[in-house]
């Protein structure tokens, strides 16, 4: 997708596409009575000698709604077309002139900011109706709802397409087999970058930055994300070159990540994306929360940033999902080997729980990281300290290398089994030649020193 916008003939062939797709769907508004007459497919009514159906054709309620169907799938895709090729005209074309002054300005701007994200292979995925038009006599508007279910990726950063759904309303004129037009458009459930106004972008080879608000604050992200890819590749061999988006709010976060605000009570970012089974990350974003975000300091900002590119390295490189004690202590690690802190200061919360609950018999459980639990910093801290245990014993690489086994990152048996945890003690034997109780005992050890 280009940098710069053309404006093209998107307009016309639309209209002239629309106008063959749309005599069916508007004629359907015309038809008096019962709807007796034949089908779509019938034969040509007698007064249509060029093979249409003519003015006083009747029409199923079914061949209604599928030249609807049809006449706004291809809108819709002549439009996305347009975006990729940043034609403001063919971009706009379908916009009704009468009742947009203030969509198309916020269309304009929306395609700016596709633009600038290099936004690419945007796909039409699905089309469904939310609610249906009432029929109506000729010469009369009728207007109706669509949910449009696209993908698309970032040119430079996405391996894989990342799914959006649009809420669009439109509106026709009987009288018009051309007027189609959109009069409404608004993200459904959760927005894009490309949503968010005055969105500031910037590019680098292991960084798209999408950042909203103070020039300072989003020129520090830009930083210290180089840092944060610096120490991943570091440690894990390689980095992932990696989105991320500063919204200007604790609410635009939460919308961006489909949470309730509340879920993100003390969190200062989030790594979000989707996942299949047996298949590498592709398309993954982190969002930085701006309440706590602001909250921390210089290196805990540094910490965050690298825990989270640790999280979207890794999954674009492994297959499996792994324990969640292994995964956030993992990342944990890596994030914490350059900060020059204590131990006990880095685990406080979660020697807390130990002094109030008692020395911990196994790892952290999946469900202690719910954040419902209030003892999601704990979990944090205890799956590091098993993760320090293991590197020290055995050296951090050999902790990378379990990693990888566990996660299908290795051509090893590991990467074949199916339980979580069963796959750990497998890679545990193949890579540390230590087993799960040993590194409990280890682990144990290491809590009792802090203790002290």
């Amino acid at each position: 997708m280009s940098g710069t916008r053309r404006r093209g003939p998107a307009r016309e062939a639309a209209s002239a596409a629309l106008a063959a797709l749309l005599v069916l769907t508007l004629t359907a508004c015309t038809a008096a009575g019962p709807h007796s007459g034949p089908p779509a497919t019938a034969a040509p009514h007698p007064t249509s000698p060029s093979g249409g159906l003519g003015a006083d054709a009747e029409v199923t309620p079914e061949a209604w709604a599928s030249s609807r169907q049809r006449a706004v799938t291809e809108l819709l895709r002549a439009r996305f077309a347009a975006a990729e090729r940043s034609d403001e005209s063919g971009w706009l074309a379908p916009l009704q002139a009468a009742s947009s002054a203030a969509l198309r300005p916020t269309q304009v701007a929306v395609l700016d900011r596709m633009t600038r994200m290099a936004v690419e292979s945007i796909r039409l995925v699905g089309v469904r109706e939310t609610t249906a038009p009432v029929p109506a006599a000729r010469g009369t508007t009728v207007e109706w709802d669509v949910r449009a279910s696209l993908t698309y990726r970032l040119r430079g950063f996405d391996a894989r397409p990342r799914s959006f759904d649009l809420d669009l309303t439109f509106k026709a004129d009987p009288s018009r087999p051309a007027s189609l037009a959109i009069t409404a458009s608004a993200p459904s459930g959760r927005p894009q970058p490309w949503d968010l106004a005055g969105l500031v972008v910037r590019r680098s080879d292991t960084a798209l930055v999408l950042g909203v608000g103070d020039d300072d604050r989003i020129e520090e992200v830009v930083r210290r994300a180089r840092t944060a890819a610096s120490r991943v590749a570091s440690v894990w061999g390689e980095v992932r070159p990696a989105v991320w988006i500063a919204p200007a709010t604790d609410a635009d976060a939460a919308r961006l990540l489909g949470r309730a605000a509340g879920d993100l009570d003390g969190v200062a970012a989030a790594t979000d994306g989707p996942l299949t089974p047996g298949e590498r990350a592709g398309a993954d974003r982190i969002v930085l929360v701006p309440g706590a975000w602001a909250s921390l300091r210089p290196d805990g900002r540094d910490v965050v940033m690298t825990h989270e590119l640790t999280h979207v390295t890794v999954r674009a490189s492994t297959t499996r999902a792994v324990p969640v004690w292994l995964s956030e202590g993992f990342a944990e690690l890596v994030a914490y080997e350059p900060i020059d802190l204590p131990e006990a200061t880095i685990v406080a919360p979660a020697l807390e729980r130990v002094r109030a609950s008692g020395l911990p018999q196994a790892l952290p459980a999946d469900a202690d990281f719910d954040p419902g639990t209030h003892a999601l910093a704990a979990a944090y801290g205890l799956s590091l300290l098993a993760l320090r245990t293991l590197a020290d014993a055995h050296g951090t690489q050999a902790v990378v290398r379990l990693y990888r086994a566990t996660a299908g990152g290795l051509d090893v048996p590991t990467s074949r089994l199916d339980d979580r945890e069963a796959a750990v003690d497998a890679a545990l034997r193949s890579t540390t030649g230590t087993t799960r109780a040993a590194l409990v005992t280890d682990w144990q050890a290491r809590i009792r020193h802090l203790l002290r």
